[in-house]
């Protein structure tokens, strides 16, 4: 069956032509609950040097994704996402796609750089870390865990209430290049992060000036507190539409709580203060202590409805070369 299978397909990059097939295939409308971030960043997706964007077609129709990307100046490798068209679910036809593609994305991404990554990162839902995985074989090392909190309101009826809610939180201020040097420190790094990774929208990054930077190109609403020689806080904030509306995501790295709630209630306001409508937030912290923190401030004090949707994502890395080789093997067979 695979090798007939395997005879029928074709690997190659997505174009920009290829948006409705992908989105035929990609199940956009249940994916992530229907908060399927694909629509919106395809065409980016394709268009970005970091990122390698490949199709699985079977005699001539798209029935498999797979998208990863660079991080760290070419350190680091995130598997994004991979889909599989709804009519080959199953039946270890997903394993089939991936090695059929994989190789060819780990060549794609070199050729991109370079140079070889060092680690591949992958975030996992928890409750399907368990499960066995595709390349189980492999040996991975925890770094993090993220908690995902979910939200929507309505801009109209909240802005009385963000206002007095602020009066009693700490001051934040938009991030600028020279706050670096407040955020690199070991005391701010080694307190708040998980070994020196920031999450923004869900992706692990190093923290670094030439991320920085990037997240500040690519419009990235960044705030940081006041703090003198090493900053406490830090968060990032940005939007854009699915297919059940608009979203916000806020990306919340300290321990303080209220310096927790400075930055909901500050990107906050910065989403109503562009978007009109109902607005889903998702809201995510590191330090599992700062969850009821989260809620409470959502649902009691901004009277936010809180969505059934919350995850808890374990970040795990490997080294590359050990998946490539054992990649290599596979193929052999």
């Amino acid at each position: 069956m695979a090798e007939e299978l395997q005879s029928r397909m074709i690997v190659r990059i997505a174009t920009h032509d290829d948006y409705q097939a992908v989105m035929n295939m990609a199940s956009p409308d249940t994916f992530r609950d229907g908060f399927d971030y694909l629509p919106a960043k395809f065409h980016a997706y394709v268009d970005d040097p970091d990122t390698a964007f490949l199709l699985v077609e079977v005699d001539g129709e798209v029935v498999f994704l797979d998208v990863a990307h660079l991080r760290d100046g070419g350190e680091a490798l995130v598997p994004k996402t991979i889909r599989v068209a709804k009519k080959w679910q199953g039946r270890r036809f997903s394993k089939i796609f991936v090695n059929a593609s994989r190789l060819q994305l780990f060549a794609k991404i070199i050729e991109m750089s370079g140079l070889q990554p060092k680690v591949l990162h992958i975030l996992r839902d928890t409750e399907q870390r368990a499960l066995k995985r595709l390349d189980s074989d492999l040996s991975f090392r925890m770094i993090s865990i993220i908690n995902i909190m979910y939200f929507c309101s309505d801009a109209i009826p909240v802005k009385d209430r963000l206002t007095a809610a602020q009066i009693s939180l700490p001051t934040l201020v938009p991030y600028q290049p020279t706050d670096i040097h407040r955020l690199l420190p070991p005391a701010f790094s080694a307190a708040v992060l998980s070994e020196g990774f920031v999450f923004v929208d869900w992706d692990p990054h190093k923290l670094s000036e030439s991320n920085m930077k990037k997240f500040v190109e690519a419009g990235c609403h960044i705030l940081v507190d006041s703090t003198k020689l090493a900053a406490k806080s830090l968060s990032f904030g940005g939007s854009y539409m699915t297919p059940r509306g608009r979203v916000y995501h806020i990306d919340i790295h300290c321990k303080d709580e209220a310096l927790c709630k400075a930055h909901i209630l500050n990107h906050v306001k910065n989403a109503f203060s562009q978007y009109t409508g109902m607005i889903t937030f998702y809201v995510m912290v590191i330090d599992k202590g700062l969850k009821d923190v989260v809620m409470k401030f959502c649902v009691r004090d901004l009277h936010f409805k809180h969505l059934p949707h919350d995850h808890t994502y374990v970040l795990d890395d490997l080294d590359f070369e050990a998946l490539l080789n054992s990649e290599i093997e596979k193929s052999k067979y």
